[in-house]
């Protein structure tokens, strides 16, 4: 299938293959779908293979293959077999917005750190790599916690993950200073009577040399719960609409306005950083938001970036003011799929 490098509108009833497209442009540019559940959803039924082919156009023109046999996966670019998935991550930056994203506004604070994770992991291979390590780290530690270790075993740990939990923590404190400014400015745009803002606290106790402390102190109740209870991965984000804690109160319009502004946020941050446009993904785009609103969020995004926007409704097309731009891409069958490659 060929595309527009503007918007890409594509539309259908239900089952037809629409989001199956978002979900094959994100496997190749982070090797997985944005879907929860098995990748074997993208495969065809009765097979253990799957293929995906994608060439994308730029100052240097890139082919991206993702083929899976049974359990087995090899990704190539240009031709080359990768050896490690961080060669491919920030290759071909994609964002997407699907219906499960509304956990990252409405959901717990796990999901709003997987997010932010996710942005810096696109933006900076250092902050993705020191963030692989934490983990590892992490992992061993609350492996002594659950079989009851003794401190001097568990504090082995401490002393490697510090310096990785501190470096994190400047990254995290860097990237909100300059995402926030990308959020104010749009949301300003759009919404320029009401309020809306992310918070995040630097953890400043742990980034202190008491840091070792604070776990030490915290020993028992983590072995009790065989989980660490201190560091980057418990650093808490709120979103706030006015004055209000976007998660308990807001509605369902305004959730999806605050995340699609999220998005678009997230968008330009990746390319002030990598000078690489990213390509929007939005499934459902118009699902939850009034004619008012889905018209401010399109001048968000409008002719910015490359943009593939899925709906069930071709009437969408009343939301765009330059019809004539836009690329419709109608779908009648899940047959019509089985050309992509």
């Amino acid at each position: 299938m060929n595309f527009s490098q503007g918007i890409n509108l594509i539309y259908g009833k239900n089952g037809v293959g629409k989001t199956s497209i978002l979900e094959a442009i994100h496997t190749l540019s982070i090797s997985k779908s944005f879907r929860t559940g098995s990748r074997d959803s993208l495969q065809k039924t009765d097979t253990e293979t799957m293929s995906i082919i994608g060439e994308i156009s730029g100052n240097k023109d890139i082919r991206i293959a993702y083929r899976k046999n049974a359990k087995q996966k090899k990704i190539k670019i240009n031709g080359r077999e990768i050896k490690r998935l961080s060669e491919l991550i920030g290759l071909f930056p994609s964002i997407i917005l699907s219906p499960e994203d509304i956990d990252i506004v409405a959901g717990g604070n796990s999901a709003r750190l997987t997010y932010i994770n996710k942005i810096l992991s696109i933006t900076n291979k250092e902050y993705l790599e020191t963030l692989t390590g934490y983990n590892k780290i992490l992992k061993q530690r609350n492996r002594c916690l659950v079989n009851n270790k003794p401190y001097d075993e568990i504090v082995v740990w401490d002393v490697q993950m510090i310096p990785k939990a501190k470096k994190i923590w400047e990254f995290r404190r860097v990237f909100f200073e300059q995402f926030n400014e990308q959020f104010n400015s749009l949301w300003k745009t759009i919404t320029p009577n009401q309020q809306g803002r992310l918070q995040y606290r630097l953890p400043e106790t742990n980034i202190k040399n008491n840091y070792l402390k604070n776990l030490e102190l915290r020993i028992e109740k983590d072995k009790q719960s065989g989980q660490t209870s201190v560091g980057p991965h418990k650093d808490k984000i709120n979103f706030y609409f006015g004055k209000i804690d976007i998660k308990n109160q807001a509605s369902q319009g305004e959730k999806k306005l605050f995340l699609v502004v999220l998005k678009a946020a997230e968008a330009n941050y990746i390319y002030s950083i990598t000078k690489k446009k990213p390509v929007l993904l939005l499934d459902d785009l118009f699902a939850k938001l009034d004619k008012t609103r889905g018209e401010k969020i399109l001048q968000l995004i409008n002719n910015n970036y490359q943009t593939f926007i899925t709906t069930t409704d071709k009437s969408a097309e009343l939301y765009f003011k330059n019809i004539g731009n836009i690329n419709l891409i109608k779908l009648e069958n899940k047959s019509e799929l089985c050309s992509v490659a």
